[in-house]
């Protein structure tokens, strides 16, 4: 395709019981909670408009959660669900968040590269434990660093249906998701 038109509209929701703010003039920055944070986006390309070529339904919810565990520091979880309804060319699709920078992003894969997996329905989760020094305090030279140890994990499984693969042409250096997709890492 030479260009693709659509034209939609989404409905977000956020959801975070007891969650604490900091509001100034022009911005408001949470303070977090201590309960999960659901967000849910549903958006809905508008069917065959003269400025939309596609009618389509996409479902996406999210879970985050942050909870602490005394002496053995914090954990983190996110676990994404997301579902595409209708026959879509790819760049519509769900295009998993692949990072090549040399920075950690705790909502991407950090191992993946830009554009490589695709799927027209997934599931992803998302694990990170600060343990804040709980084994490293415990070797006397090592206390003295500072040091801090870290250990992550994150993995996705999803398909990409029939009628999408026999619509698209995937490029060279994209694939579906034919089995799960993991990684894990340890950090200091």
């Amino acid at each position: 395709l030479s260009h693709i038109t659509t034209t939609e509209v989404s409905l977000n929701t956020h959801f975070a019981w007891a969650e604490k703010f900091v509001t100034g003039k022009f911005d408001r920055i949470s303070l977090g909670t201590d309960y999960p944070i659901v967000d849910v986006n549903l958006t809905w390309g508008l069917p065959l408009t003269s400025v939309s070529d596609y009618s389509y339904l996409k479902i996406f919810v999210s879970f985050d959660h942050h909870i602490a565990f005394g002496p053995l520091g914090k954990f983190y979880y996110i676990i994404n669900l997301g579902k595409t309804f209708g026959t879509l060319p790819y760049p519509l699709l769900e295009l998993h968040k692949g990072n090549e920078t040399y920075a950690y992003d705790d909502y991407a894969f950090n191992l993946m590269n830009y554009y490589e997996f695709i799927s027209d329905q997934y599931a992803s989760l998302s694990l990170t434990h600060h343990f804040n020094g709980f084994f490293f305090n415990k070797i006397p030279l090592f206390k003295r660093l500072k040091w801090r140890e870290v250990l992550t994990a994150k993995g996705v499984v999803g398909s990409l249906s029939y009628a999408n693969k026999s619509a698209n042409e995937l490029p060279a250096t994209m694939y579906d998701l034919k089995q799960p997709y993991m990684e894990s890492g340890v950090g200091i």
